[in-house]
């Protein structure tokens, strides 16, 4: 199961998500200058997928799927605001929802989207 802060997704994404109705899944959608993000989070399965479509074409030019993701992080710091997600495996035991994450994905949305494995 994910560790998260929907609220911490919902401020950094300024958006809010479809949710199905018993909170299976989320989907939040931001669009700046023609390119959509795109991100899915099935909080129980721990999964989350990641899609970037541009304006122009329906097929995602960057689509990704972390299984069993064990947490999200909101962090700002010189870098800017951003979302940490942390894969499987990452932490011996469950993800406390603080921890440092040593290495995964990182969602920017301001001042322009940005998906960046690290």
């Amino acid at each position: 199961m994910l560790v998260w802060d929907e609220t911490d997704v919902l401020a950094v994404l300024e958006v809010v998500p479809e949710v199905e109705p018993d909170g299976i899944w989320h989907v939040y959608s931001v669009e700046k200058n023609g390119v959509e993000l795109r991100i899915s989070i099935y909080q129980y399965d721990g999964d989350v997928r990641f899609e970037l479509f541009n304006a122009e074409s329906e097929s995602p030019m960057f689509s990704m799927q972390l299984l069993d993701c064990s947490g999200v992080r909101w962090k700002n710091d010189p870098a800017g605001e951003y979302l940490e997600f942390a894969p499987a495996k990452c932490f011996g035991s469950r993800y406390d929802g603080e921890s440092p994450i040593p290495y995964g994905v990182r969602v920017y949305v301001k001042p322009t989207i940005n998906v960046s494995l690290f």
